[in-house]
């Protein structure tokens, strides 16, 4: 029996009915595929994890250095020498009158939420800004996070006498 183009082809006589068979996988193929996607996202949660905590220091970092730059502006504009305080142990960051360290411009905290690392060290723990656009002395700053695998990530951060402040 020849087939024509406007008929559909079949094997069988057109009154059989055939019973319909579904393709399925079976019980091991599906195992080892979600196997194989609980791996992939056990090694993509792992390095998620590291780049949110990398970007978390370079945040701080960024926030450190825009404080700076303020601590400047408010010296110059208060027209009153500011003191920057900064404390590894506790983590903490401030610009204060320097004549009175108890009126604070900025209180920053980097031990627990967005802003959380593992430790700051510094060059010095205060810092004189005068009124004349000049500051005491340089500053040198190291912010670091310890990632899962013993990593430590970093950001220096360095602030000339006349106000210059980079992140390395």
């Amino acid at each position: 029996m020849l087939h024509r183009a406007d008929q559909p082809f079949h094997d069988e006589p057109s009154g059989a009915t055939r019973s319909a068979e579904r393709p399925a996988f079976a019980l091991i193929e599906l195992l080892v595929v979600l196997v194989m996607v609980g791996i992939i996202a056990a090694i993509s949660i792992r390095s998620v994890g590291d780049t949110i905590r990398r970007d978390r220091i370079q945040k701080a970092a960024a926030i450190i250095s825009t404080d700076l730059e303020q601590a400047f502006a408010l010296a110059g504009r208060q027209r009153v020498p500011m003191r920057v305080l900064i404390d590894s142990a506790n983590r903490s960051f401030e610009i204060v009158l320097r004549s009175d360290t108890n009126y604070k411009y900025r209180t920053r905290q980097f031990v627990t939420g967005d802003l959380a690392i593992d430790f700051i060290s510094t060059s010095r723990a205060t810092l004189d800004v005068l009124p004349s656009g000049l500051s005491a002395d340089t500053l040198n700053l190291k912010l670091g996070i310890y990632s899962k695998n013993g990593t430590t990530y970093g950001r220096r951060i360095r602030m000339t006498r006349g106000g210059l402040v980079r992140i390395k």
